[in-house]
């Protein structure tokens, strides 16, 4: 019997890329998308992704600048979902007319309505004042930065309740959310993936990981 021939190149190694996990996908892009990612996060190629549903907002006291000059130190709260139903990318602004009663403007500066302190607000945005100690004066502000209205693919989480906690896709590049939420390109359907390419939240368990992997395959996202 004849002795195999011994190999005379250097093995390649592949070094890690943008949809380097893909063993095989549909014709042309058919299974990836343009989505929004977010998470806070670098996300890398192979992340399993989950949706974060109901838009992504921030919201902090005082003027678009993040600069708190306001008398009264009451607080803002956003509901979830932060956007509702017309939300629009960009700042809305909350400016106090007195005490207890805040002017919403939209990006653009049209008037959505007015919000009270200690009442839900809901109009584009949904939120809640509370007031604190020391009263509101009018001119106090508050500011909610619009940055996703479709929802945000990020590192799934199986412990989340927003969404994130059900595999939704993989991410095809590599993106950085760390400072806001950026476009990303994202593997959503049809197509085969190596198994042992794919990045998993630390610490996700057996059990976590074989159900993500199913709802993966729910979508035609096939583990090799």
């Amino acid at each position: 019997m004849t002795n195999p021939p011994n190999l005379t190149q250097t093995p390649l190694v592949e070094q890690w890329h943008a949809g380097g996990f893909l063993v095989s996908e549909a014709r042309g892009h058919r299974s990836r998308d343009v989505g929004t990612i977010g998470g806070a996060a670098k996300v890398y190629p192979g992340t399993v992704l989950g949706l974060q549903t109901g838009g992504v907002a921030a919201a902090w006291p005082g003027n678009p600048e993040q600069v708190n000059n306001n008398t009264g130190n009451g607080t803002i709260a956003l509901a979830s979902p932060p956007i509702v139903a017309g939300a629009q990318l960009g700042m809305y602004t909350l400016i106090a007319t007195d005490a207890t009663h805040f002017a919403v403007t939209d990006p653009f500066g049209n008037a959505v309505g007015t919000a009270t302190a200690g009442t839900a607000f809901s109009n584009q945005i949904a939120l809640t004042i509370t007031a604190g100690a020391t009263a509101f004066v009018a001119g106090d502000e508050f500011s909610v930065q619009v940055e996703a209205i479709a929802g945000a693919y990020v590192p799934l989480n199986p412990s989340a309740s927003d969404g994130s906690q059900t595999a939704a896709g993989i991410a095809f590049g590599f993106t950085d959310a760390t400072m806001n939420d950026v476009p990303g390109t994202v593997v959503t359907r049809e197509c085969e993936v190596n198994g042992s390419e794919l990045l998993w939240p630390s610490g996700a368990t057996a059990a976590q990981i074989a159900a993500a992997t199913s709802q993966l395959t729910a979508l035609g996202i096939i583990t090799r």
